[in-house]
């Protein structure tokens, strides 16, 4: 049957060119639309590799040098002193199991990126291995450990990672198994030593899972270093944020409005005042919506949508005008005794070799397309190299996943355009269908 119908297809060869250089050109945008917003989707749901719920972002302000309540006569010493008291008050609260001070770009979904580049030696040569890296700070004065406070876990174990007192001095760093694997080829890196750009050395205290900074970007190598002391600058309101976790249990919108309420106004202190609490949750979005990244969701997902509807309303109609003409031949067919299921499956299997021919021309302009590094990778902000963690966003499977998402989108759309008229026409009698014969 098979081979009737490839003969059947090969003499039509004239009516079905223009249907074929179609599905051509369908095949191709249809790819290129797709593609972007597989790569959002993979991204949105890869892990993100630390825990959301009841972690909160205090951020706090500082009055400038012409405000009414600046006090001219605060020291550095006691700003740091302050920002030692707020963390406290943090800390003393009953409903936070853990708080901690970290760095402006080192909490999920922040404003900013923090990157730097470690090497695998101190060799001067341009064959030195290196990882471009994104890099967390937190000082873990007091008890704070990022880890913890995150709800991240230790790759090797699954458990919690400690961070010793003294780890800063000891130049200890914590990195993710994205960074590992690509500076050592495994995750069993704990005890070795990488360097940074003044090939100081640092040791591998733990691996930690991978960390995704940002919703609907990739993950990227993270290294988290430790502070053991507060740096003093004018804008320390600025570079500093107190990170906290609440207990299991914990009310959260109740203890949000106890903290503004009873908390909050005690942190007026050395010309430093609280300035805004935002949950993890809070923070993804609103850096989503001040970046834009919602804007271009909506415009590729809008893209896609109309690409798709274009595409489905062309190639329905084609097929449908094409089994349509054909009405007389699905009539003869029922006069020489073919069955209902026997025509509708000999109509589909010519849709499907018509796509798939089509398919394989269009597959052979996209490996171009593709060579010339135009898949789509949504990266962050920076000029980090792209390293995937993620198997869906390799290269050659990207490629391939996205491939096949559109042979099955062009296949469904060609069913239903061929299925519905040739059900329509093997239900008339073989004497109306050959009536204009």
């Amino acid at each position: 049957m098979l081979k009737n119908i490839i003969k059947q297809v090969w003499n039509q060869r004239r009516q079905n060119g223009w249907i074929l250089l179609e599905l051509i050109i369908a095949g191709f945008f249809l790819w290129t639309v797709i593609d972007p917003v597989y790569v959002l989707t993979v991204n949105h749901f890869t892990p993100e590799g630390y825990e959301e719920d009841g972690r909160y972002v205090l951020r706090f302000g500082a009055y400038g040098e012409k405000h009414g309540m600046r006090d001219t006569t605060v020291t550095k010493e006691q700003q740091r002193t302050a920002i030692d008291n707020m963390l406290r008050l943090v800390r003393d609260c009953p409903e936070v199991e853990s708080a901690l001070l970290v760095q402006n770009s080192s909490f999920p979904n922040g404003g900013i990126w923090n990157g730097t580049t470690y090497y695998a030696d101190t060799l001067k040569s341009e064959e030195r291995k290196y990882v471009d890296t994104q890099e967390y700070t937190f000082n873990n004065a007091g008890g704070g450990n990022l880890f913890k406070t995150y709800g991240m876990k230790n790759a090797l174990t699954g458990g919690d990672i400690e961070v010793p007192q003294d780890a800063g001095g000891r130049n200890l760093i914590y990195v993710s198994e994205n960074f590992a694997r690509h500076m050592f080829g495994t995750t069993d890196a704990v005890g070795k030593k990488v360097y940074d750009y003044r090939d100081r050395a640092h040791e591998i205290a733990a691996v930690f899972k991978d960390y995704k900074h940002r919703d609907f970007e990739p993950i990227y190598p993270l290294i988290i270093r430790v502070n053991n002391k507060v740096g003093i600058s004018p804008y320390m309101h600025w570079t500093y944020m107190i990170a906290f976790n609440l207990k299991e249990g914990v009310d959260e919108d109740a203890f949000v409005e106890r903290f503004e309420k009873e908390v909050a106004p005690n942190m007026a202190m050395a010309n430093f005042f609280f300035d805004r609490l935002l949950s993890f949750e809070k923070q993804r979005t609103t850096w989503a919506k001040q970046s834009g990244t919602y804007n271009v969701i909506r415009l590729k997902l809008a893209l896609a949508s109309f690409a798709l509807l274009c595409i489905f309303l062309g190639m329905v109609g084609t097929f449908w005008i094409r089994c349509n003409a054909r009405r007389q031949e699905i009539g003869l067919m029922r006069s020489l005794g073919s069955t209902k299921k026997g025509i509708t499956s000999r109509f589909l299997t010519e849709a499907t070799l018509l796509i798939t021919a089509a398919f394989v021309v269009s597959l052979i302009i996209l490996v171009h397309y593709a060579m010339q590094d135009n898949m789509a990778k949504f990266q962050c902000t920076g000029d980090m190299e792209f390293m995937s963690v993620n198997w869906f966003m390799e290269e050659n499977p990207h490629f391939l996943m996205v491939s096949v998402i559109t042979y099955l989108a062009l296949l469904v759309i060609a069913w239903v355009g061929t299925l519905i008229p040739v059900i329509r026409a093997t239900k008339i009698l073989p004497a109306d269908a050959l009536r204009d014969e």
